[in-house]
């Protein structure tokens, strides 16, 4: 027999919408946030973050940087990014994106959802399994953020994000 029992799966639905967002930072010595995605202040709504994409864009070099990404109850002062429309004929994102923060966002201790050790000649690809994908509460200013640092190196990386509301 071939199925296996007792285990579920949630694929999400295809009439969700899907976006895409990226944003940028410069590695320093004290975690920085690169993109955060979160709910938006007056409009609410959950996210399942389904795809990440981690990178160096500067001279590549033999060093690594810790990438965390992590929750969030606040997105802090960014630029600002729109959120990409995977179809055109979806409607704009209710989630906020950011990128090059200047002031971190709130990140909730002990949620460290994923921490990646990338090596800089290297790009990194994670893709949730259905029913793997984080998830985000419908709650102001939620979602996740995505930062990372280095003792010495101080090259900029980029982040890109997928996700469906």
């Amino acid at each position: 027999d071939s199925l296996v029992t007792g285990v579920q799966t949630c694929a999400l639905p295809i009439s969700m919408a899907r976006y895409s967002a990226s944003g940028s930072q410069t590695l320093t010595t004290s975690a920085t946030t690169a993109l955060s995605v979160t709910s938006n202040t007056s409009t609410v709504q959950r996210n399942w973050v389904y795809e990440l994409t981690f990178g160096n864009v500067g001279t590549p070099a033999d060093q690594v940087s810790i990438i965390t990404v992590q929750r969030v109850t606040a997105p802090g002062t960014a630029t600002g990014v729109t959120p990409t429309l995977m179809d055109l004929a979806d409607r704009a994102a209710q989630a906020v994106a950011g990128e090059n923060h200047s002031s971190e966002p709130t990140y909730t201790s002990n949620t460290e959802v994923m921490e990646v050790p990338l090596n800089h000649r290297a790009t990194f690809r994670w893709g949730a399994a259905p029913g793997s994908e984080i998830v985000c509460p419908a709650t102001s200013g939620d979602g996740i953020g995505v930062k990372a640092l280095h003792a010495s190196a101080t090259p900029d990386w980029r982040v890109v994000a997928f996700w469906v509301e």
